[in-house]
């Protein structure tokens, strides 16, 4: 992929300035910021019945886009399509990213039950709490990659190139489920490596937002609601269709923080991440580095 800027016409001073990557993503923060307050403040005012959790991440979801949409439109001058979010396609992507993301975490499952940590003790059909689950990481799932994919990895490998933007954003991500309130640094660590890596090395070679949406979606789904596991050290208490016996080394069961803190997961998941990243560099959907130079890069 080549670093292009526009050629149609000598851009002016203040075109060059705005569309530079750093000052893009500042914009695309600030009005990030902008957007998710009130937007928040009238979800709770407007629909008080409705769980907050739900309520929270359709405002971020809305603010994460909307902030997207903003600075793709009206200063990088392009469709939502042309940076991999327009809405042609958008089932087909999510459904593909949702069906990877179950059988990952099927299979992570599977193999903790082989090696004798995981044992099914009983079964709920109550469809409310499953389909409530589903809604509500189907907002994660969107919110979440809408900042750290659409927002921070778009614009970071812009300017820093696609390898050190999957670094950063990897980072960021494990880092960020510190704050849930039975994290460990080794799950942090664990999410960077396997669901940081992961989620953006298949952005990178899908250069689908609605892919990943779907397979981190699947991820927290199939994980809490359906496996019956802690989702990120959040100690989210919600019913599950399988209620499980979990026992062994934490360092095989995750413990308390959940799966994702298991060998197996991280081990997985960083298998299917290299995967994807190699994709991505064999297909030439990875970006040279723009550093100190401006501009918008069109050819993806």
């Amino acid at each position: 992929m080549s670093t292009t800027s526009e050629t149609t016409s000598p851009p002016s001073l203040l075109r060059r300035i705005v569309t530079h990557w750093v000052v893009r993503l500042l914009l695309t923060a600030g009005a990030f910021v902008l957007l998710i307050i009130p937007l928040g403040l009238a979800g709770f005012l407007l629909a008080p019945g409705i769980d907050p959790l739900i309520l929270q991440e359709v405002a971020g979801t809305v603010a994460a886009f909307g902030a997207i949409a903003l600075v793709t439109r009206f200063v990088e001058r392009r469709r939502m399509a042309d940076v991999g979010m327009g809405l042609r396609g958008l089932p087909g992507q999510w459904g593909r990213g949702f069906a990877l993301g179950a059988g990952f975490m099927a299979a992570c499952v599977v193999a903790l039950a082989l090696l004798g940590g995981y044992r099914v003790t009983a079964v709920s059909l109550a469809v409310g709490p499953l389909l409530s689950g589903l809604l509500l990481h189907l907002g994660v799932g969107l919110f979440e990659e809408g900042l750290f994919r659409g927002i921070l990895f778009r614009l970071l490998e812009e300017g820093l190139g696609s390898w050190a933007a999957l670094a950063i954003t990897a980072a960021l991500f494990g880092a960020a489920h510190l704050a849930n309130p039975q994290a460990t640094a080794w799950g942090a660590a664990a999410i960077a490596i396997e669901a940081g890596v992961l989620l953006g090395a298949a952005y990178m070679a899908t250069r689908s937002l609605w892919f990943v949406a779907g397979l981190h979606t699947a991820w927290n789904f199939f994980q809490g609601p359906v496996f019956g596991f802690n989702i990120s050290g959040s100690g989210m208490t919600t019913d599950s269709l399988l209620t499980p016996a979990i026992q062994g080394p934490e360092l095989l069961t995750g413990g308390v923080f959940g799966i994702e803190a298991s060998l197996i997961a991280v081990l997985l998941g960083l298998a299917l991440g290299v995967w994807f990243a190699a994709r991505a560099a064999l297909s030439g959907r990875t970006a040279r580095a723009l550093l100190w130079r401006g501009g918008v890069n069109r050819t993806l």
